[in-house]
């Protein structure tokens, strides 16, 4: 099997696993929290739109630091090799912008949860004419929507875990 064979099985593996336990997880979460409430409402207590954007920012952020120190530490102990996709990928120019730095990555991730993973969201929401959603109804959205967010932003976290030269970059996680 090729490296890059290689690369993407395990890319592809990291994308089910993180999406998976994302969707089941965040889910359950919701369906627990809420069941036998009433309905979400755009504003007030009990605020989709709140939950959205928090977890918009909560969810790359925890899910950064979870990922990019586990693939380091995989690759510092020999189990996985640096992985770059060439130039010609968006995922990898993307990757490749981010900091060395665990915490400042995971940061970014969160910020562009904020800045654009919120309101892509709820302005769909809007735009679907969404004035009220049932618990049930919104623990089944917000696992497939937090699994799909997870799933899609898990490839650059890996690949920035996985650059060539990695392994220089974890002192970053503790300090810079």
């Amino acid at each position: 099997m090729s490296s890059v064979e290689n690369s993407s099985g395990h890319i592809l593996h990291e994308v089910w696993v993180c999406g998976g336990s994302n969707t089941i997880f965040n889910g359950l979460s919701a369906w627990l929290l809420m069941k036998g409430g009433g309905s979400l409402q755009w504003s007030g207590d009990d605020s989709f739109a709140v939950d959205v954007v928090a977890t918009a920012f909560l969810l790359p952020l925890i899910v950064a630091f979870i990922v990019i120190p586990l693939q380091r530490s995989k690759l510092n102990k020999g189990t996985l090799q640096p992985i770059n996709l060439g130039p010609s990928s968006f995922m990898q120019s993307l990757a490749d912008r981010f900091p060395a730095s665990t915490a400042k990555s995971a940061l970014l991730f969160g910020l562009i949860g904020i800045l654009i993973i919120a309101p892509v969201t709820l302005t769909g929401l809007y735009l679907f004419g969404v004035q009220t959603i049932s618990p049930e109804y919104y623990a089944v959205f917000k696992g497939l929507w937090a699994g799909l967010i997870a799933a899609i932003l898990v490839v650059p976290m890996v690949l920035i875990a996985l650059r060539e030269n990695a392994s220089t970059h974890t002192v970053a996680v503790h300090g810079s």
